[in-house]
Parts: C-alpha cells; sequence; structure tokens
C-alpha cells in the first residue's frame, strides 16, 4: 500500500476517534492530534549528514553557521570520532556535521586524514541510511586561487565512494557575477569529479568604510545539496536550512495533498454534523506538519485561535462545527451544510485553502525572520486571513509564485 494512502488512513482515524471523544472540548483533541502529528512528522523526518573538508582558515565553520538554524560548528557538542575528525551535533537538531579541524595538505598527517574520512564513509554506510554520509562539501578558499595536486587526489579518491561532492570556494569576493572569476572558470575546464562548483560568501564582507561585499551564494550552495541529497535526509536538511524559504514552502505544498484527500474522504462520509469537527481536527495535523516543516514552535492554542480567528469566532462558540460553517461562507459556491453533511469537493476546497493560507503565512514568518524581524499577533493573524480570503476566492490548487 503507497505511503501517501496509509498516512490518510491513520490521519482519518485519529482525527475520527479525537473528535468523537471530546466534540465539546476542541481545544482538548485538537491539541493533542496537534502534539501527535509533531512527534509523526520528527518520526518521519530523516536525518542529514555532512562532511566538510578543507583546510585551516577555509571558513568551515563560518559556511556552516550561515547555512544551518542552529549554530552547529559553534554551539554544538563537537565530540571526536577519529583523531581527526570531529562530529558536531545538538539535541533536537536533524543535522550532523563532520569536520577535519586544522587540516594541512602536506606530510604524513594529510595521509592519515584521508584514510580517516574513506573508513568513516564505508564503516557508516553498513548502518542505517539516516547515518550515511549524504554529501561531501569540499571547501577550497577562493581567493588563494589555487588547486593543488593533492586536493585532485583527494577528490578522485572521494568519487569512488559514490557520495556527491560540492566543491565549495569560500571567501569568494568576485560580486556580483562570482561565476566570471578567472578561477572558478579555470575549475570548471578541469573536469574535477564534483557535481557542482558553488563560489560563496558567507557573510559581508567590509572592505573599507566605503564598500562592504554582500553575503552571496549560499542560496545555490542550498539549492544544489537539496537536489543531490537522498530522501532520507533531504527533508531535515530543507527544514534546517535558513534561506531558501522556497524550499521549504514546496515541501510542505507535497505534504498538504494528503490532508486534502483526507478532507475529501471525511467529508464524502455520511455522518450528519459530525464532520465539521473531523475536519478541524484533520487541518490541525495538517498545519501542525506545515509548521514542523518550517521549523516554526508555538503552542497548541496558537493555532487553533489562528482557524478561530480565521472564521470570526468569538471564545464561547469555538466548536468545530462553527469554525466550518464560517470558513464555508468565503467560499464562492460552497453553500451551506446541506443536509448537514460536508459535500467531498467543498471539504477538499476548504482544507486546501487553509493549508496554503498557512503556508504563506510561515514563509512571511520565515522571511521576517531572516532580516531579523518577528511579526506581531495580530500582523500574523492579518496576514492568514488575507491569504485564506484570496486562495478562498480565487480557487486556486497551487501556491502563489
Amino acid at each position: 500500500m503507497p505511503s501517501w494512502i496509509e498516512r490518510l488512513i491513520h490521519v482519518t482515524q485519529r482525527a475520527v476517534a479525537r473528535a468523537r471523544g471530546q466534540e465539546g472540548n476542541p481545544e482538548g483533541w485538537a491539541g493533542y492530534l496537534l502534539q501527535e502529528s509533531l512527534l509523526e512528522a520528527e518520526a518521519e523526518m530523516g536525518h542529514c549528514n555532512i562532511l566538510v573538508i578543507g583546510k585551516s582558515g577555509v571558513g568551515k565553520s563560518t559556511l556552516v553557521n550561515a547555512v544551518f538554524k542552529d549554530e552547529l560548528a559553534r554551539t554544538g557538542v563537537g565530540s571526536p570520532v577519529t583523531r581527526h575528525i570531529r562530529k558536531y551535533s545538538k539535541q533536537g537538531c536533524p543535522i550532523t556535521i563532520y569536520d577535519t579541524p586544522g587540516m594541512e595538505l602536506a606530510g604524513e598527517q594529510n595521509t592519515q586524514i584521508r584514510l580517516e574520512v574513506a573508513q568513516l564513509i564505508d564503516e557508516l554506510r553498513f548502518k542505517d541510511p539516516k547515518h550515511h554520509i549524504h554529501i561531501v562539501w569540499y571547501c577550497i578558499h577562493h581567493e588563494l586561487k589555487r588547486l593543488e595536486e593533492t586536493e585532485r587526489e583527494w577528490l578522485r579518491e572521494l568519487e569512488l565512494k559514490d557520495v556527491p561532492v560540492i566543491l565549495v570556494l569560500t571567501q569568494c569576493l568576485e560580486y556580483p557575477n562570482p561565476e566570471e572569476s578567472e578561477f572558478f572558470q579555470y575549475l570548471q575546464r578541469q573536469n574535477l569529479p564534483v557535481r557542482y562548483i558553488v563560489p560563496v560568501l558567507a557573510r559581508d564582507k567590509v572592505i573599507n568604510r566605503h564598500l562592504t561585499i554582500p553575503a552571496h551564494g549560499l542560496e545555490h550552495l542550498i539549492g544544489c545539496t537539496s537536489e543531490l541529497l537522498p530522501e532520507a535526509a533531504r527533508l531535515a536538511f530543507i527544514r534546517q536550512q535558513l534561506l531558501r524559504v522556497d524550499l521549504k514552502a514546496d515541501a510542505a505544498f507535497k505534504y498538504v495533498s494528503a490532508y486534502v484527500a483526507s478532507a475529501a474522504f471525511i467529508g464524502a462520509a455520511p455522518l450528519p454534523f459530525a464532520d465539521a469537527p473531523l475536519l478541524v481536527a484533520s487541518q490541525v495535523g495538517m498545519i501542525a506538519n506545515i509548521s514542523f516543516i518550517f521549523g516554526y514552535k508555538a503552542s497548541p492554542s496558537f493555532y487553533y485561535s489562528l482557524i478561530a480567528s480565521l472564521a470570526g469566532i468569538g471564545g464561547a462558540v469555538v466548536t468545530g462545527r462553527a469554525i466550518v460553517s464560517n470558513l464555508l461562507k468565503m467560499i464562492p459556491g460552497a453553500g451551506s451544510l446541506a443536509g448537514g453533511i460536508i459535500q467531498s469537493t467543498t471539504a477538499a476546497t476548504l482544507t486546501l485553502s487553509l493549508g496554503l493560507a498557512y503556508i504563506e503565512l510561515m514563509k512571511a514568518i520565515a522571511r521576517a525572520e531572516i532580516r531579523g524581524i518577528q511579526l506581531s499577533q495580530k500582523e500574523v493573524q492579518e496576514i492568514f486571513v488575507r491569504e485564506y480570503r484570496q486562495y478562498a476566492a480565487s480557487r486556486r490548487t497551487a501556491l502563489k509564485e
């Protein structure tokens, strides 16, 4: 049985059981479903392991901390894996960084590090896929404009390990067209065994009081990495990276489809007035999963009050039936509860509009956070209401560009 069908059945069964038992206490079953959905999303998210290779001073820590939410290379607990490799991870973070600190390219040390890296990749490959090395970021200082023969040899060795390698040109001051630099074009002509060559500047570089070169290339590196990762690691990487909000939105949109199908299933069931609270329960689960993909944390009451405020309902009458009845008024042609039963297509349309609107809200919150801005509760509600009205009125079935 396909996984999405199993998820659909599981989501619907949970919604039915909880809503039947606590119809008079909507925050109770909505909160329960929220917590269950978050736990399920975490279990399905997977884990991403990145091996970062590069000489001392190349800027590996700065790169890692600029890409991810948690400053893994600074505040993470670094533990030795081998004599020359350290592992950085944090509780609750689905990313593990394997680093080669203090690496130089000359002498016996280089030979030992290359041997340790090869053994690490091989040993982890015999474990569960969540422990594999999923990708290698091989870092070279762009401004030194030098690729040593030892690095060529190591890249050829890594190719034999069947792990995708991205050659990251760190501290690149060529802007706004780093691909036009002579060193980048030189490397392109070398036919190196790497999947991508990506010039980056991880944080703004102050040249003098009149000139600052802005950070660049990180979004491209994130996109290339996401493309090359296996399914077991991609969602974890997308959730934890900071800058590509569009990747988070695309992942969340795919997840919404199962809940839309669940809503259609609930709406098709001939259960007079029962389908309204069941729909709200399913929709709370959908919102929880979208929140998880965006890495957004809030209390169960936040999610429920958001849906309630969207429907324009006062506290004393907040019930699943009242919420659905009010939301339906915003969808052209949906009408009312005909005979006490919501039609399958109407339930699906309602859930899809909610899901799309909530993704737009998460995008707005994520982009504000990138700029160091925290939206107020009023702003959050206004964005959600506006986006839902637009999606409901237009009956769009996909996210806006």
